[in-house]
């Protein structure tokens, strides 16, 4: 996905072109075609996997890279509220549609919480993806196809340069985005 900016943007509108990202199917769908075709791969469970950790993935990359930005909070804010709402949507569409509660919001705060324990207990982990990775098959079920630990280290690395790449060309230069995961701590990600 590109994003495209006229400057100067506002910060609401950045917080909405990064939920859209979020949200966006195109890396998603790169991921899952790199999968080989295996009976032992539950390729749903994984879609269904990797669009919520690209989702925690592009929160968590706002969090991170905006750590010293003033913009941070009310981006984060707004990027939350854009995905609350089309979760809400998207729960109630579900849930009429399947005849059972579903409250996909509740289970992005699911999986942030699954995979920041998962941080905390390496946590001098030099690449953050050595973590998510196998975190992520353990929650589609392939604990160690070394296939599903990559397509969730992809939808991160992805979605942490996406972001990366987007925040500094529309604050472009006005902070410091370069220090690479590995330099700093992940610290928490806010909802």
């Amino acid at each position: 996905m590109t994003f495209s900016f006229q400057h100067p943007v506002s910060v609401q509108e950045i917080g909405e072109s990064l939920a859209n990202f979020s949200l966006d199917r195109e890396s998603v769908l790169f991921a899952l075609s790199r999968l080989p075709n295996e009976h032992s791969i539950d390729k749903v469970a994984i879609e269904y996997e990797i669009q919520l950790l690209k989702i925690l993935s592009v929160g968590w990359a706002i969090s991170y890279f905006m750590e010293e930005h003033s913009e941070k909070t009310p981006l984060i804010k707004k990027f939350w509220d854009v995905l609350f709402e089309f979760s809400k949507n998207l729960s109630s569409v579900t849930s009429l549609t399947i005849g059972k509660e579903v409250d996909y919001f509740r289970a992005l705060k699911e999986r942030i919480d699954i995979y920041l324990k998962a941080l905390a207990e390496v946590p001098h982990v030099k690449d953050p993806a050595s973590v998510i990775g196998p975190t992520f098959a353990r929650l589609c079920g392939n604990t160690d196809n070394v296939h599903v630990i990559m397509a969730g280290n992809r939808i991160f690395h992805l979605s942490l340069e996406g972001v990366k790449h987007f925040l500094e060309s529309v604050f472009s230069g006005a902070t410091d985005l370069s220090t690479q995961p590995a330099d700093r701590q992940y610290g928490t990600v806010e909802c």
